[in-house]
């Protein structure tokens, strides 16, 4: 299937993505990804998703956020609030709704993004969304460590990436569950039941806000998917929901 290199500005950046499936597509799917992650995905996971999704006649979009992946923006200055403006603005370039689907941090916002505006989305599909992120961040960590002052001389280590205090800042007035029930769409959950970075206890607890919700649990399987059986699974059943979806 086909790739095409896209791109958008906001806020005097350029988001760059990518394009995969058919011009003329039976439908569009947005996929936001994690937190200091990428378009690609872990283990070329999103990659592996939007072809498989490709080969059933969709078009998927993926870009990288702003202070990630290819796009401009640094990496210090990630937050919450401006990654949901970011997220608005590639779901508007869609006419029409269109099927959202996140991973980790980008599962808790296109969840969010669907309760502001239910209208554009077709369906919500949602791997390990990352909620328990606010409750760290109100507890003064960031990946179950002390965050400290996160300022240009002492900045919060990300795997080697520097992260400023807007990331924390941004979570002051934001609540990951608020607003979630304006949305009355298909939603499709989905979180390994060994997840190390996000309990599983937060699939349950978005289950019990959405109760036309299908939560599909995966026994001894990490946050990011990574044997391959589990992998395959994943894959299969969200592309298999987005097509029943497109079809009712």
């Amino acid at each position: 299937m086909p790739t095409t290199p896209i791109d958008l500005t906001h806020r005097g950046r350029t988001l760059r993505g990518t394009r995969h499936g058919p011009q003329a597509s039976r439908g569009t799917v947005l996929f936001a990804h994690g937190f200091s992650d990428s378009r690609i995905g872990p283990g070329r996971l999103i990659v592996d998703f939007a072809r498989a999704l490709a080969d059933e006649g969709f078009a998927v979009l993926a870009f990288d956020r702003a202070g990630h992946g290819e796009s401009d923006g640094s990496f210090f200055d990630v937050n919450v609030p401006d990654e949901l403006d970011q997220l608005a603005v590639m779901a508007g370039t869609v006419d029409g709704p269109v099927h959202l689907v996140g991973h980790s941090l980008g599962g808790m916002e296109v969840a969010t993004l669907a309760g502001r505006q239910p209208h554009k989305v077709a369906s919500l599909t949602l791997w390990a969304p990352a909620a328990a992120s606010a409750d760290e961040v109100a507890q003064g960590k960031i990946l179950g460590r002390p965050v400290g002052p996160a300022d240009n001389a002492y900045p919060f280590d990300v795997n080697g990436q520097a992260l400023g205090p807007s990331f924390a800042q941004g979570y002051d007035a934001y609540d990951p569950f608020e607003g979630l029930s304006a949305y009355t769409g298909p939603v499709h959950l989905h979180h390994g039941e060994s997840d190390e970075a996000v309990p599983v206890a937060y699939a349950h607890r978005y289950a019990q806000l959405w109760p036309q919700a299908e939560l599909t649990l995966y026994p001894g399987t990490d946050h990011v998917w990574s044997k391959l059986p589990a992998r395959q699974a994943l894959i299969l059943a969200s592309v298999r929901q987005i097509v029943r979806t497109a079809k009712e």
